[in-house]
């Protein structure tokens, strides 16, 4: 019983630190290149259409007080590549989405090695 309570003050500190983590609100999303066709990213979908490759910058938010900081690792990553391709861009948080063939799949995204959310995207026939 005695361990008990002197284990008690720390597990209230080892908890209260992991309060002071930031939690994924969203994915700000941001277009930095200019397909030659239209496409529709948002930070709660993708459409692409087959063949045609865009660049993307992100960075996440967060939904309580404590803010991602620039050394958080960002990884986006296809469920299916055979159906969306996603590379690294050439620059920190940036990526290549590729429409491969046409169908459905989900962009899952890791912060610090966690998988926090997975955005729907859709690849189209092309017309």
């Amino acid at each position: 019983m005695i361990r008990l309570k002197r284990l008690l003050p720390l597990l209230g500190v080892t908890f209260g630190l992991a309060g002071c983590q930031p939690h994924l609100g969203y994915i700000e999303i941001e277009v930095k290149s200019s397909p030659p066709v239209p496409v529709s990213i948002h930070n709660h979908s993708f459409e692409v259409p087959v063949g045609v490759a865009v660049l993307i910058h992100v960075e996440p938010v967060s939904d309580n007080i404590n803010n991602y900081v620039a050394t958080d690792s960002v990884e986006l990553t296809s469920q299916k590549s055979s159906i969306l391709d996603v590379e690294p861009g050439p620059d920190d948080r940036t990526f290549v989405l590729v429409g491969a063939s046409p169908g459905d799949t989900c962009v899952e995204v890791y912060i610090n090695g966690a998988s926090e959310d997975c955005i729907p995207a859709t690849v189209l026939a092309p017309m």
